[in-house]
């Protein structure tokens, strides 16, 4: 651009009233940011390379969008238009990005060792892979804003960085302007040709301009590598190849992406990257890692299903026909890929798509039996910021306000209308928010007569963000108990008097157990996949460190053979799926039986479940009345258990007041049951039986 932008200096002759555009009709998020008197405020401002807010808004005035697709509006010219005019794109960026702030921090993670699983996509279904992002040269203009010699500069640049690629790397660029015939049509042949633009919203940017000059294709010998120069980027990297191997295709996107990088950086040349908003691409709706990660995946029963449209939005997973944007599916055939791009990193979004699609895959062949797949169902995966709770936001606190009119439980009993308003803004660190601790409680009103909790906690936070709601709850339900109270905690069995001498005639078998929650983890009702598995892990590892007489071995519920789960059951050490409300309602059951499993030692007397209603329920038991022995082994195993995990750099949540914090508020403390299966044939039909199990503070069930 010349000194001083005449064509802006021109439209500022006329007030900032006379050039406003018209944006009643429009929907796309642009215009629902742009007020009249943010215009007058950015009109006169201009990028160093002289990009305009006009320049940036134009491709949104020129296209209103449709009632019900929200498009983003605006382009960026240069890697500065993002920081000139971030008082129009900081609230575009959080709007388009799930409430992505202007404070918050990207995470970039290109190391392929982090994904875990991605080579086991079935191939019957899954029939080709790809990862794809954009990469913008530091010093460029973008394609809305660049000139000829620019556009040109940088294709020289990228063929000479290209070019120096070695090994499985190794290719041949194609330029468009001056490919031959043949070469065109294998291009065509093998899907890799991209086209000058025709959709209005990228001609409207400037980005079809002086086509087909200095834009390009460079793929590898093997063509599972594919580079697009001076497309709607400087270069669009395309990792991709048939079947469901997306293991393999994002660890060739990584390396190729790094080497390029690097081969760049040898020029003297960067990409445009900052620590909040990522990698800078022209959209804002791609920033951050730019990248799309998606499957062609066979799904015709799938896509019949009424509930598919929610499931893919659960899973933030998004589908179009296997043509591109706007496309139909042709023989239940979809491209399914992620649908965030700034926020998460470049694992957690291909991890996404991978269990995903896993999952996808397992509906397919449920329905294809003919059996239902409602136990399938995900629960919703929260977007960065917890973007649905700003949606819920939008609408006031009546508004939100669940209706507990017919309810008993703790929750509906301490919960009013001006506490809601005022904690529904609130998230703990991980996400979780006063809807999630409560809809329990709302899904499930209570018996008239049987006092439930009706809430749940998400991670160790939940307890200090939302003390208002959850400190009358604990002080109701564990008899008083204040919030200034301090817990007690003793693991000595040498402290119990007695317990070796309970009548094992009556007696039939004695047991303790607890559950135990490793600091830094969500806890089951908003833990991910990737935590979940985590917590797996580290707890096999830990559990296999022990000795002696609690020496035992693990038995994931996933994989475990028909005589390891018939033993298990014949053991009454089988946990199933939950199938209580409560349980489901809280997001307990997501992605079972995904990551849980049972460990035991070998005499069967030490248990632990792994990710059922805790991270860990540990359990020592016995048959006859022996409960000082019981206890003791409880004690020992427990404290083993617990070094094993600081050994390996993890603490169990514990605090003095609340003791150790568990899911559920009812199990805060000790989380202690311990129980004995007694007969006692005549005096359960005593009529003060219920009395006196009151005045003992026990409580009683069938076996």
């Amino acid at each position: 651009m010349p000194f001083g932008n005449t064509h802006n200096q021109l439209k500022l002759k006329y007030s900032s009233e006379a050039e406003y555009p018209d944006l009643s009709k429009h929907n796309n998020h642009m215009a629902k940011v742009l007020t009249a008197a943010m215009y007058e405020r950015l009109r006169s401002k201009q990028t160093p390379s002289g990009f305009t807010a006009d320049d940036v808004i134009q491709t949104g005035v020129d296209n209103p969008g449709h009632p019900y697709i929200m498009t983003v509006g605006c382009v960026a010219g240069d890697e500065e238009t993002y920081d000139v005019f971030k008082e129009l794109l900081d609230p575009v960026i959080q709007d388009r990005h799930g409430g992505y702030k202007p404070t918050d921090k990207h995470k970039t993670d290109l190391n392929p060792n982090n994904l875990k699983g991605g080579d086991d996509l079935d191939p019957n279904y899954v029939l080709s892979s790809r990862v794809r992002t954009g990469r913008s040269i530091r010093g460029f203009c973008l394609p809305p804003h660049c000139s000829r010699g620019e556009r040109r500069a940088i294709e020289k640049l990228s063929v000479e960085a290209l070019g120096a690629l070695s090994g499985d790397l190794k290719g041949k660029y194609y330029a468009l302007k001056n490919m031959t015939d043949a070469e065109q049509q294998q291009l065509i042949d093998d899907h890799f040709l991209f086209d000058k633009p025709v959709s209005p919203l990228l001609l409207a940017s400037g980005m079809a301009r002086d086509w087909p000059d200095a834009r390009g294709i460079w793929h590898n010998d093997n063509k599972t590598f594919l580079v697009w120069v001076n497309e709607e980027d400087h270069l669009r990297v395309i990792s991709m190849q048939k079947g469901g191997n997306m293991k393999e295709v994002f660890n060739r996107f990584c390396t190729g992406l790094t080497k390029i990088e690097e081969l760049f950086k040898k020029k003297g040349h960067v990409f445009m990257w900052n620590e909040h908003l990522g990698y800078i691409l022209t959209c804002p709706s791609n920033l951050g890692t730019g990248l799309r990660g998606g499957v062609h995946v066979k799904l015709p029963n799938l896509s019949k299903h009424n509930k598919f449209e929610e499931v893919l939005k659960r899973l933030r997973l998004q589908k179009r026909g296997t043509g591109g944007v706007d496309t139909a599916a042709v023989g239940g055939v979809f491209d399914i890929s992620n649908a965030d791009r700034l926020g998460f990193s470049e694992v957690e979004l291909v991890q996404m798509v991978v269990d995903g699609v896993k999952l996808l895959v397992e509906m397919e062949k449920k329905l294809e039996k003919g059996q239902a797949i409602d136990d399938l169902i995900p629960a919703q995966k929260m977007p960065f910021g917890n973007s649905h709770n700003q949606l819920k936001l939008k609408y006031s606190s009546e508004a939100e306000y669940p209706d507990l009119s017919k309810h008993n439980n703790h929750m509906a009993k301490v919960l009013t209308p001006a506490m809601y308003e005022r904690l529904r803004s609130k998230q703990t660190p991980s996400g979780f928010t006063v809807d999630d601790v409560i809809q329990t409680g709302v899904d499930n009103p209570g018996h008239p007569f049987i006092m439930t909790v009706g809430c749940v906690a998400g991670d160790e936070e939940t307890y200090e963000e939302f003390k208002e709601l959850l400190d009358p709850i604990i002080q109701d339900r564990h008899g008083g108990y204040k919030p200034t109270d301090k817990h007690k905690t003793d693991l000595n069995p040498d402290n119990l008097k007695g317990g070796d001498d309970l009548d094992p005639n009556y007696v039939l078998s004695s047991r303790v157990r607890t559950g135990r929650s490793i600091r830094g983890f969500c806890l089951p009702p908003h833990c991910s996949r990737g935590e979940r598995r985590a917590i797996e892990k580290l707890s096999v590892e830990a559990l296999g460190a022990l000795n002696g007489d609690l020496k035992g071995k693990y038995y994931a519920l996933k994989n475990m053979t028909e005589a390891e789960q018939q033993q298990l059951i014949d053991d009454h050490f089988l946990f199933d799926k939950p199938v209580s409300p409560l349980l489901l309602a809280s997001g307990m059951a997501r992605d079972w039986p995904d990551a849980r499993g049972i460990w035991h030692n070998d005499n069967k007397t030490f248990l632990v479940w792994v990710n059922e209603e805790d991270h860990l329920r540990v359990i020592s038991m016995q048959q006859g009345g022996n409960m000082k022995e019981v206890f003791t082994r409880f004690c020992t195993g427990l404290s083993k258990i617990e070094e094993l995990f600081k050994k390996k750099g993890h603490a169990f949540m514990w605090n003095e007041h609340l003791g150790y914090i568990l899911t559920c508020p009812s199990n805060l403390g000790t989380g202690l049951r311990g129980g004995v299966h007694v007969k006692l044939p005549n005096l359960s039909k005593n009529k003060r039986f219920e009395e006196v199990l009151k005045k003992l503070r026990l409580q009683k069930r069938g076996t």
